[in-house]
């Protein structure tokens, strides 16, 4: 029996050996069966992506098949639907049907139609008043997730800096530009979370994407820590909105100078410098025992408002060391393969 013609278990990898044809060319020889059953054909292209340690081969249909999906809003609440489509997104799909609409919520449309506008790369393709068809119209070339990453970085940077500063002078107005930001890193984040899931089922995407699997990851990681920041930045400019007067100058002093300490973390970390974001970290953690203590004097009007301030700012410094454990991961990767390649 030729080795071509044995039984072959598809979720198992197949062996080959590469092969000399002529004085120029390497071959490697596929069984038909299986190949068939991958749908690959004679003369379709393939792509080898190399990946430190791999080769990923990926046929050239992989990043042609649309993703679609149909979601039914007359059988969920109007913001069920709503998250439906989010996630939709998030998770990449191309096409995303909304039916039933006139049976739905009367917000529902209103509700979808806003996400719809401030997603990245959507836009309502059909409306046929029962349903509605959005689709994506962005090309993963034309973006970048690291870019994207930058974006968001100096983006919850001065948010967190001008949240502090909203507080502290009682600027309504700059607290309210704090808050609106924070939609602007959703859409980012949701634009992260949609470029990972796709780069995992499609190798194609990931690359044109200006990233690879494992830096997507990281990326997505990095993204979500930002995103739970920002949330802490909005809600500290909301206290700024509620407060009845800015605070007295001494607390005002010593919480300027705790958020810088904060700041550091998350900016160091971001940097790389991860044995420093630590370090601040560690340091910064009896001080935020220190400011909240002195809360109970009941000498600090609206103290239970800045106590919540106090908390926003130590779930920054976990979200900031949750960055530099990325980080640190990555560095230790990086010199794991680094060492890999010395050795070979």
């Amino acid at each position: 029996m030729r080795h071509e013609e044995l039984t072959l278990d598809l979720a198992d990898p197949v062996e080959r050996k590469i092969q000399m044809a002529g004085n120029s060319t390497f071959v490697v020889s596929l069984p038909k069966s299986w190949a068939v059953e991958q749908d690959l054909e004679p003369g379709m292209s393939m792509y080898l992506y190399p990946h430190e340690d791999r080769l990923v081969a990926a046929p050239e249909t992989a990043s042609v098949q649309e993703r679609t999906v149909t979601i039914n809003a007359g059988t969920a609440a109007g913001d069920i639907a709503l998250r439906r489509v989010a996630v939709a997104y998030k998770t990449g799909f191309d096409r995303i049907t909304v039916t039933n609409l006139e049976e739905a919520d009367s917000r529902a449309r209103r509700m979808i139609e806003r996400a719809t506008s401030r997603l990245i790369g959507l836009t309502i393709q059909e409306d046929t008043g029962d349903s509605l068809t959005i689709t994506n119209v962005l090309d993963a070339s034309d973006v970048s997730l690291p870019q994207t990453i930058t974006q968001a970085q100096q983006l919850v940077t001065e948010m967190n800096t001008d949240a502090i500063t909203a507080l502290v002078t009682g600027d309504e107005d700059l607290a309210n530009r704090v808050i609106t930001r924070d939609d602007d890193i959703d859409r980012l984040f949701a634009f992260v979370c949609r470029g990972f899931h796709r780069g995992l089922e499609d190798v194609h995407e990931v690359e044109q994407l200006g990233t690879d699997r494992v830096a997507a990851f990281r990326e997505y990681r990095v993204a979500r820590s930002l995103e739970r920041i920002a949330d802490h930045a909005e809600r500290i400019a909301a206290v700024a909105t509620q407060q009845a007067a800015p605070p007295e100058e001494s607390f005002a002093e010593q919480l300027e100078l705790v958020a810088a300490d904060v700041r550091a973390v998350l900016e160091l970390a971001l940097e790389g410098d991860t044995e420093s974001a630590y370090e601040t970290a560690t340091a910064v953690e009896p001080k935020l025992d220190d400011l909240d203590q002195s809360l109970y004097s009941g000498t600090v009007p609206n103290a239970y408002l800045y106590g919540a301030v106090i908390r926003r700012l130590r779930q920054t410094t976990t979200n900031g060391r949750f960055i530099a454990d990325t980080m640190t991961e990555s560095t230790l990767l990086d010199c794991g393969l680094a060492e890999r390649r010395s050795h070979s």
